[in-house]
């Protein structure tokens, strides 16, 4: 059976690739196709992959090899982001189901697919993807629906993040949205199935973005499944803290993404104590999509002195965690990394306005309400009184973030795995069954 899985960003490859792990374990068929704008030669979780046969890896804009060869297959790139080419990718592959990242679905003019509307917005797509082949990194995801929504092929949306947030609003842009009633993402509702990570995002999108019970479906975290958590850990390149650090506490910031109702102001003056702090040695990653938080904004300010600070934004978190003693975040998944890898967690609350899981969960990180309660734990910290979570607060984050709020434990990627080789086998009759006892893992017909 052959399984199409696309990369577009960081974050995709980041949680599809425990996916394609455990599609590869058990032998299926898997090609990995990288849109245009992602560099994989550096990504050390697709080098993972390529160690099996059945993986094959297919760059739309091919990056390998000098410039003259660069320049000599510039036109199969180009070719490689029109909507023919989709159509020709699934049928030359026989693919059974193709597996994009978050986002919207084929629109509502594709429906039904024989019709003169349907037809027309065909020829509207395939003239979108001969301006935009090449310089929008999304075209490659949208032709591929639309090929596979024609060609009958199995639709799935998988995760590109786990979202902690339990606030419906977010942002500004959301809130002014939602004034009007739910989002009209019905689009979305056209997949076989749409994977969310957690069960309150999954009721997000049926509450606030007209999903469908039956297609928003829970499997849990494949990233964070302590299966794939070793196994990431284990092949992630290693890293060295910048400076010798001893008797000093290694501490990680994360950069908050800043259009999330993030008080910058507070962040910023989170950063200023921190870098004057004796017992700190101080590093700051930016966000993997500089779009939505990077280390640039502090950098604006005179007061902040990067001598003192290590700027690791290219690092990967996996490594950096690694390395360091504690990670300070608000508002991202990456918490569970530090909690799972055994670091202490500070969970600066006060630097947003929003409530997560961590806000939520008690004995999971350190609460900090002020950024003289960060500096008053890590003091702690430093002479010797590091925070450790409680067993009850570890499975309770386990069971709602990893194991999609279910009361037991079990193999998320290969969860995942089972259900993509039941939806791209036609085996449905007792996925079905199940559905009508499980709501969060129903899988529509």
């Amino acid at each position: 059976m052959s399984v199409l899985l696309v990369f577009r960003t960081y974050a995709d490859v980041d949680h599809v690739v425990p996916v394609a792990w455990k599609l590869l374990e058990r032998g299926e068929e898997v090609h990995g196709l990288v849109s245009t704008g992602y560099d994989p030669r550096s990504d050390y979780r697709l080098r993972f992959l390529e160690r099996y046969d059945n993986f094959h890896l297919h760059e739309v804009w091919p990056r390998r090899g000098g410039r003259l060869r660069r320049v000599l297959v510039a036109p199969v790139g180009w070719a490689r982001n029109l909507l023919p080419w989709s159509f020709w990718f699934l049928l030359r592959h026989r693919v059974r189901l193709a597996a994009v990242e978050w986002g919207h679905g084929v629109v509502d003019a594709y429906e039904p697919r024989l019709s003169l509307r349907a037809a027309a917005r065909l020829v509207k797509d395939l003239l979108v993807s001969v301006r935009d082949a090449g310089r929008e990194p999304l075209i490659l995801r949208s032709n591929l629906i639309v090929a596979a929504w024609f060609l009958r092929r199995r639709l799935v949306c998988l995760p590109h993040g786990l979202n902690v947030k339990l606030d419906a609003i977010t942002t500004e842009a959301a809130a002014l949205a939602l004034e009007h009633g739910p989002y009209p993402w019905t689009d979305q509702n056209r997949f076989d199935a749409y994977v969310l990570n957690t069960e309150h995002h999954r009721q997000w999108h049926i509450d606030h973005a007209s999903g469908d019970p039956a297609v928003m479906q829970t499997w849990g975290s494949a990233r964070w499944s302590p299966e794939w958590v070793e196994v990431n850990r284990r092949i992630a390149p290693p890293f060295e803290w910048p400076e010798p650090a001893v008797d000093r506490v290694k501490v990680v910031l994360m950069v908050p993404k800043w259009k999330k109702r993030v008080r910058a102001e507070a962040v910023v003056d989170l950063v200023k104590r921190l870098q004057d702090l004796d017992c700190v040695s101080l590093a700051i990653k930016g966000h993997p999509r500089p779009e939505d938080g990077s280390a640039d904004p502090l950098r604006a300010d005179s007061d902040l002195d990067w001598q003192r600070i290590h700027d690791v934004t290219g690092v990967d978190s996996i490594s950096l965690i690694r390395a360091c003693d504690v990670v300070i975040d608000a508002g991202s998944s990456i918490g569970i990394e530090a909690v799972m890898q055994g670091k202490v967690l500070v969970n600066p609350s006060y630097v947003h306005e929003i409530r997560t899981l961590f806000d939520e969960i008690e004995g999971a990180a350190v609460v900090a309400e002020s950024s003289s309660e960060v500096i008053a734990y890590l003091r702690r910290h430093a002479s010797g009184s590091p925070h450790e979570v409680s067993s009850e607060g570890r499975a309770e984050l386990m069971r709602r973030a990893v194991y999609a709020s279910r009361p037991e434990r079990f193999d998320v990627p290969q969860h995942y795995a089972d259900r993509i080789v039941a939806l791209a086998g036609g085996h449905l009759e007792s996925h079905a069954r199940e559905a009508r006892t499980v709501p969060d893992t129903a899988v529509r017909r």
